[in-house]
């Protein structure tokens, strides 16, 4: 009878369940009954908690439409499937920035060079953005209409994603059709006293004084005239950077650090509203005479049931349902305040979670090798070697550019060759040893460092192994050490890809981290920041972004023309960007303008770039473009980056302090300790506010049943 249960189950799993698992699609819902209650809940009603409840794991509100149509397009639209999709779509849409003519693909962008770029078909490209400006469009038209028109006119986002898509939609429909014949490139070609000569140079030179690049060489004429004319800088510096740049880094700081504290917090508000939300849907059934009854309670088997349908993180999921199975060995149903403790779980955060279970270990001979393999002397070992390995790879690259006679080479090198493979090799047995030792699955799970390990040794030993196939040896053959000889600019061949993935054995050094606990919270700082700043660095990234195609507008051709002036005078015009030789740096092609602009973000002469560009266009309000740029990185983007870290490291400091982890792996982490729950009558006055549901009212659920 097990046996034919057991094959029973299995059949069911289909090849088409086992894609949308993979896939993370959304699991369909079906009615269920309760003989205990004798009462059915309709797969609408499961369905409307189930979204819910994927609303709270996703922080989102649950304001949208809940008839069943809306429910299931809405729920596809929020699967994790669909918002992959929607990243990898939008990815193909900034990337072609890159193959627009003029293209990036070139060897080196200084006009001096006049490099040939790759030319990629316009169609093909104009193709490719169509195909994902219509995506755009129908992703936000579909979202908008589950949400409902009156959510959508409250969301200022939604209409700028509107405006702007609609705009590229007519502007890619006019260069499709009408332009194409005639594409030549979206870039048309642009056409000294004392620092205090006018007004202009006047403000725009203490603006550059005001980031110090222009220091001291803008006070060294008056203060040749006289001594205390030096005062006027030292006081102007004094004030603009020790006391006004302070003051506006410390506003900005308040304000992001309120802002990022009221998201968190409303964030939070969202989740214990879909919660209790999901809690009202389900007490709601459906008597078997067809009458809608009220109950305080629900059965936990349902709950259950809604909670295989949600999509959250497997971990969660075990946790919620291993409370739930204990709360059924004293009842079969569950109140409100028991199910809203219960899903507080999903505030927990995995990676806080005690470390995985490892297999107790005997005194026989094996187990004793394997408690070798996890001991911390046998990873010291390793990071000992791993830095002398990078060491002799330095001293054996080193020796192949002084040495000018391949004989010498060879005396020099062939030790440290044979050695550095031998460490190789140590390596690659190393990672196999340690995966025995913990168990495979155990030891590449439990931190992402043993995947980079064992990706790093294994890649340096298969490349190391072809090497010596190839070449007999592992030092450099005669003929290669001529090729390289020769070619100087040669770009990775298998000995120098070899020698680069060995170097990445420094990284190793990371383990020593740990000894230090100020140490772990100032790297551990940097790293949270990159994992937590996700939404953060993609609205900076999308300015920098927007900035570097308006400078290709701006600016496309300017430094042909700087360069065609200064070839045209024989050279003798002679400023600042001429002299500096700064011909690959400009706006001819989307790469070159996003290299340009972070050497202006860097601040260092950057008033370089504002004179070169100024006198190419003939125009001083080109200027505009690059102070605002430096405002916006310096005083604004900069300082939120900055607060984003204190916030960091003072959540770490915290819990280091209380002996606690110091991992922070999500914004509710940061701000876990200045947030305070919201009250029953906060979400109750919420839900009474949803537009598609009457939560006062039972005839809602009665619509919803019957939708």
């Amino acid at each position: 009878m097990e046996t034919e249960e057991l094959i029973i189950h299995i059949q069911s799993v289909t090849i088409k369940d086992r894609i949308k698992e993979f896939l993370n699609l959304p699991r369909p819902i079906h009615e269920e009954l309760d003989d205990n209650e004798q009462c059915v809940w309709s797969s609408n009603i499961l369905l409307c908690a189930t979204v819910f409840l994927e609303d709270a794991v996703n922080y989102q509100s649950i304001v949208h439409k809940v008839t069943r149509k809306y429910l299931l397009i809405y729920r596809w639209f929020s699967s994790s499937f669909i918002k992959k999709l929607h990243q990898i779509i939008l990815m193909i849409n900034l990337c072609l920035a890159l193959f627009e003519q003029p293209s990036s693909f070139s060897i080196t962008s200084d006009v001096r060079d006049q490099p040939e770029r790759i030319i990629f078909s316009y169609n093909i490209l104009m193709i490719i953005e169509g195909l994902t400006l219509f995506w755009f469009l129908f992703y936000i038209s579909t979202k908008s209409t589950c949400l409902g028109i009156k959510y959508v006119q409250k969301r200022f986002w939604i209409i700028i994603f509107f405006i702007v898509i609609i705009y590229s939609l007519c502007e890619w429909f006019t260069l499709f059709i009408f332009i194409r014949q005639t594409y030549h490139g979206i870039r048309p070609d642009s056409q000294n006293t004392t620092y205090f000569s006018n007004l202009h140079d006047s403000v725009f030179q203490l603006l550059v004084l005001y980031s110090t690049a222009n220091n001291p060489d803008i006070m060294m004429p008056a203060y040749s005239d006289r001594r205390l004319n030096a005062l006027f800088f030292i006081v102007f510096v004094i004030i603009g950077i020790y006391w006004i740049q302070n003051i506006t880094t410390a506003v900005v700081y308040r304000a992001f650090r309120g802002y990022f504290l009221n998201s968190i917090i409303n964030s939070q508000l969202r989740r214990r509203i879909a919660v209790r939300a999901s809690f009202e849907i389900l007490r709601k059934r459906m008597s078997y005479n067809r009458s809608i009854e009220t109950k305080d309670t629900v059965p936990i088997s349902i709950i259950q049931t809604v909670l295989t349908s949600v999509s959250m993180n497997k971990w969660h999921f075990n946790q919620i349902n291993h409370c739930l199975n204990e709360f059924m060995y004293e009842n079969d149903v569950i109140n409100l305040d028991q199910y809203t403790h219960i899903m507080q779980l999903l505030d927990l955060n995995p990676k806080l979670a005690p470390d995985l279970d490892i297999e107790a270990l005997n005194e026989n001979l094996f187990d004793r090798l394997k408690a070798v393999g996890r001991s911390k002397a046998f990873d010291f070992i390793g990071t000992i070697f791993a830095i002398l390995s990078v060491l002799l790879v330095t001293i054996e690259v080193s020796h192949h550019h002084l040495n000018t006679d391949y004989e010498d080479l060879v005396i020099y090198i062939i030790p440290i060759a044979f050695i550095n493979l031998s460490l190789i090799i140590y390596f690659f047995l190393e990672i196999i040893v340690k995966a025995w030792a913990f168990g495979p699955i155990i030891f590449f799970r439990s931190s992402t460092m043993h995947i980079l390990e064992a990706t790093v040794a294994f890649t340096c030993f298969i490349l190391q192994m072809i090497y010596i196939m190839i070449h007999g040896t592992p030092v450099m053959a005669m003929n290669r050490y001529v090729d390289m000889k020769q070619e100087e600019n040669s770009f990775l061949t298998l000995w120098a890809t070899t020698k680069t993935c060995n170097m990445l054995f420094i990284y190793r050094l990371i383990r020593f981290l740990p000894a230090s606990k100020n140490i772990r919270i100032i790297v551990g700082t940097v790293i949270d920041e990159i994992r937590n700043g996700g939404a953060f660095f993609g609205v900076l990234f999308s300015c920098y972004y927007a900035y570097s195609i308006l400078g290709m507008e701006l600016f496309g051709g300017a430094v042909d023309e700087l360069y065609r002036r200064y070839n045209q005078s024989n050279q003798t015009i002679c400023g600042t960007y001429e002299q500096l030789e700064y011909w690959p740096n400009g706006f001819n092609d989307f790469y070159s303008s996003m290299v340009t602009l972070y050497h202006i973000m860097i601040v260092n002469q950057w008033y370089v770039f504002v004179n070169g560009f100024r006198n190419a266009t003939d125009s001083i309000w080109s200027e505009l473009y690059f102070i605002f740029w430096y405002l916006f990185v310096t005083n604004i983007g900069l300082n939120i980056c900055l607060a984003l870290s204190g916030d960091i490291h003072d959540a770490k400091k915290k819990r280091a302090d209380q002996h606690e982890e110091l991992i922070v792996s999500n914004m509710y982490d940061i701000y876990r300790s200045d947030i305070k729950e919201p009250t029953s009558t906060e979400i109750i006055q919420r839900l009474h506010q949803h537009p598609y549901i009457n939560f006062r009212e039972i005839s809602s659920e009665r619509r919803i049943i019957s939708t």
